[in-house]
């Protein structure tokens, strides 16, 4: 089975669904361009994937999400947002892109979308390094925005399956359990003590009822109304 997941800290856990065979490494937004072409059978790829294109089916319940403060996907300013005339977006996943765009116009904040903004859009490792380096300051977290705003956790991402796999419901049960048998144990492969909370207090890895509604919310306030997935 070709798998397809995210080089950042967060996926350290589902290290166990693949032990013995390397998948493939790539930002959310090139694997969902692999799954999407049939290059891959399985990847992680960023919630508004599965959103704006029906007729994908996702792994049921386990995804990456927040209820909250996640850290690994905030935008950052050296001044206040308000004062902020741009803003540089991460080329590296739509979901968080989205969930900016809507917190940012919930906020009436008048912000310009360019490169070398004064405002930047990180995620994943690379919002984490700079979070730390702030020590949370000068820092909008999405998560924590979302979830003051609507009450509901954000998922970021799941797992979707490709077009062309012949893998079957065993399969997926199998990955499912794999993927849940990490998560437990996750607090055991974390560098260090920031790691450890993020992993262990930031980052929630369910996809349940609750989940699911926030995603269903993240699509209404997106304005894309009704969606259908295939859970598997």
């Amino acid at each position: 089975m070709r798998v397809g997941c995210v080089p950042y800290g967060h996926a350290k856990p589902f290290a166990r669904a693949w032990r013995g065979r390397e998948p493939v490494w790539a930002h959310p937004k090139e694997l969902a361009e692999k799954l999407s072409a049939g290059e891959l059978d399985l990847a992680l790829v960023p919630v508004w994937e599965v959103l704006v294109n029906p007729g994908y089916r996702v792994i049921d319940g386990v995804a990456v999400g927040s209820k909250g403060e996640v850290r690994s996907v905030a935008v950052f300013h050296d001044k206040p947002l308000e004062e902020c005339g741009n803003i540089t977006l991460t080329k590296h996943s739509m979901t968080s892109v989205q969930l900016w765009r809507i917190v940012a116009e919930k906020m009436k904040l008048k912000i310009q979308e360019r490169e070398g903004g004064e405002a930047r859009l990180l995620i994943g490792d690379e919002a984490l390094l700079e979070w730390r380096k702030r020590k949370g300051q000068g820092v909008m977290d999405l998560g924590k925005a979302w979830w003051d705003w609507t009450g509901k956790p954000f998922v970021f991402a799941v797992w979707a399956v490709g077009p062309k796999s012949r893998a079957d419901l065993e399969d997926w049960d199998k990955f499912r359990k794999a993927c849940w048998a990490g998560i437990a144990k996750r607090g055991d492969v974390a560098e260090g003590e920031e790691e450890k909370e993020y992993l262990t207090k930031c980052i929630q890895y369910g996809l349940g009822k609750e989940e699911k509604e926030g995603m269903m919310e993240f699509a209404r306030r997106s304005g894309l109304g009704k969606v259908d997935i295939e859970w598997v």
